[in-house]
Parts: structure tokens; sequence; C-alpha cells
């Protein structure tokens, strides 16, 4: 094997594997063991949360385990939003969404700790409490 081969068949990929590993979220791959959530926030200013596949070469992004804010002001809680497991609409929709992604204006990954996180942990356990 010469030095030319040798480059062609053991660097190159090495290089190619160690750039797309640099631009890689370790934390965003499917074997990290973390829950990972996403908002979707779309051009007419609403905001889904839920697990989401990107898959680019696919014209929509698919959304599970959907949340969403409520106008909450009607309810007893005295909050002015409450977050809304989607689903329990009137016309009862399955809780996975397609999003065309003309539509969509920002994604961005949600802290495990943040409030919007710690809202579907309470919504998933009063769920369970059913």
């Amino acid at each position: 094997m010469t030095v030319k081969e040798l480059g062609r068949w053991v660097l190159v990929p090495f290089l190619a594997g160690a750039i797309v590993s640099a631009n890689t979220d370790v934390g965003a791959l499917p074997f990290s063991g973390v829950e990972r959530l996403a908002a979707v926030f779309l051009l007419d200013g609403q905001a889904y949360f839920g697990h989401l596949e990107d898959l680019p070469w696919s014209d929509t992004l698919v959304l599970r385990d959907v949340y969403y804010f409520e106008d909450a002001r009607k309810a007893s809680t005295g909050m002015p939003v409450a977050l809304v497991k989607r689903g329990r609409e009137i016309h009862q929709p399955v809780d996975t969404m397609r999003i065309r992604r003309d539509k969509v204006l920002g994604i961005e990954r949600i802290s495990q700790t943040s409030v919007v996180s710690r809202a579907v942990a309470a919504e998933r356990a009063l769920e369970r409490a059913r």
C-alpha cells in the first residue's frame, strides 16, 4: 500500500469524521440517555414544545408528546398562561405534529431545569394520577 492509498483510505475518512464530530451536539444524540425537549416557534407566533425529529432531507419536522401555551386567565389558577398537552382539543388530534419547515421561525433545545420542562413534568404527573 502506497502512502497515497493510505491517505485516501485512512486519513481522509479520519479527517471527515473529526470535522463531523466537532459539529455534533452529543446531548442531542438518541443514546445520550437524557430527555431532550425542544421548542418550535412558528411564524404565526405559536410555540410548541416536545420531542423533535428533524430529518434534514424532509421538508417537515415531526414533534411528539406536544405541549403548547394557552390563555389561562379564565381558569382559577390566576396565571396568565397555562401549558396544555396537545390531544385534549375538541377534535382530539393524535399527539404527533408534522410542521412544514417554511412555517418555522426557530427551534431551541429546552434546559431540563427550565420552567417549561418542570411544567411538562408536572403535567405528566397529573396525567398519571388521573
